[in-house]
């Protein structure tokens, strides 16, 4: 290796292994940004060897090149903090936001990441931090660090470290993982930049997901400190053991820069290469876009979707679905992801224009929408029930109010 590479070893945990194993070796080009990734002889011969990512990274001899992301292939970008955890570890090291590059995350990355990768210099052992997770009862406290941070106050040592457990967990909200009866769990905290408070919404939200049909975790909302906290189970730990996950984003191999060509459609399109039970995954696909489209979730990006294995890929369980704000009057919104033939545009129109792409029938897709239409006839309620004060429910009551037609 040169000083202007950097080399590390990937590990992943696999079925039947007491401990992550070696996969492969990932090496950046620091001058010319590209990375490129290469299987070990070993794990190709293991007989429970799985892809870390079965569209881009197949399972061969191979080396993989890529330029996209600096580098960074997208099942190893998945594992790197967002905004919320870049703005910690930046304070932490006093430096400004911004200032680390995405290959130097790789090295912060510590075991609560997303998924069931790790790295390390050489092929020994993984050199990822070990992160405890908080108690139920320390939430309160952390919920309390969590707004000193945000007000960009200056932090002691201890308590960039507390924060610090949440950084490799992703999205742009104040996060950290909790230990509930011996099972992980996110908490998801509100912040103080945003005048509506999510948490309650984002549990109502989700309550009405699933009784619209989609499959989402389980899920609590507790209230700590006069705090609504948001808590959802893991569905990438079982019983301790970390599952492969893998983004629609990482899927779809797809640049930072063209996330405008993220698609509903192309992802269903792709799933018929790798997603077991197919058919029934791509139906979920779609009613979880009906969904998205009828609470106005704005925020539907590629990196809120994603893929889980136990004995094959499927979608994982749905999350980070929330209403955005609107304006009363509010008419034509626009998904993140392009939905069909008028774009992204939240239109009955558009999300029947692709229908066979998701194996369904006009009919079909038609009898999914009616079925999310009438799951939502009393969102006002299940607001209220999750304590959404007045203010925030009527910030979001067009949200519900039914997209353009």
């Amino acid at each position: 290796m040169t000083s202007k590479e950097f080399e590390r070893v990937v590990f992943t945990e696999l079925a039947g292994e007491p401990g992550p194993v070696p996969a492969g070796l990932f090496t950046l080009d620091l001058d010319l940004g590209v990375g490129r990734f290469q299987y070990g002889r070993r794990y190709l011969q293991r007989a429970n060897a799985i892809p870390l990512d079965p569209v881009n990274l197949p399972l061969t001899g191979a080396e993989y090149l890529t330029r996209k992301n600096h580098g960074i292939f997208g099942v190893i970008g998945d594992v790197l903090p967002d905004s919320w955890g870049r703005y910690i570890l930046a304070k932490e090291r006093n430096v400004p936001f911004g200032a680390l590059r995405d290959y130097e995350f790789i090295d912060l990355a510590s075991t609560q990441t997303v998924g069931a990768l790790s790295f390390g210099a050489t092929p020994d052992q993984p050199t990822s931090k070990a992160r405890e997770a908080v108690s139920l009862a320390e939430l309160g406290e952390v919920a309390r660090l969590f707004e000193r941070a945000m007000a960009e106050e200056p932090l002691p040592p201890e308590i960039l470290y507390l924060l610090r457990q949440g950084t490799s967990l992703g999205g742009a909200q104040p996060k950290c993982p909790v230990n509930i009866d011996g099972e992980a769990w996110i908490a998801k905290f509100a912040s103080s930049k945003t005048v509506v408070k999510y948490p309650a919404i984002e549990f109502a939200t989700m309550t009405l997901a699933a009784k619209s049909g989609i499959r989402v975790p389980e899920i609590r909302l507790e209230v700590v400190g006069g705090r609504a906290v948001f808590l959802i189970k893991r569905f990438d730990r079982v019983a301790g053991a970390r599952i492969p996950f893998l983004s629609a984003m990482a899927v779809s191999d797809l640049d930072v820069d063209e996330l405008e060509q993220a698609s509903y459609p192309e992802l269903a399109g792709r799933m018929r290469k790798f997603v077991e039970n197919v058919q029934m995954e791509q139906h979920e696909l779609f009613r979880r876009m009906a969904f998205n489209m009828h609470v106005r979730n704005e925020d539907d990006h590629p990196r809120n979707h994603g893929f889980i294995y136990r004995n094959g890929w499927s979608l994982s369980p749905a999350f980070d679905i929330l209403p955005m704000p609107a304006r009363a009057g509010s008419a034509t919104f626009h998904l993140a992801l392009q939905v069909g033939d008028f774009g992204s545009e939240a239109s009955l129109q558009n999300l029947l224009s692709r229908h066979e792409r998701f194996s369904l029938t006009r009919k079909e897709a038609m009898t999914i929408i009616l079925e999310v239409r009438d799951s939502l006839t009393n969102w006002e309620q299940e607001m209220r029930r999750a304590g959404v004060s007045r203010p925030d429910l009527e910030s979001i009551r067009w949200s519900f109010a039914g997209f353009r037609r």
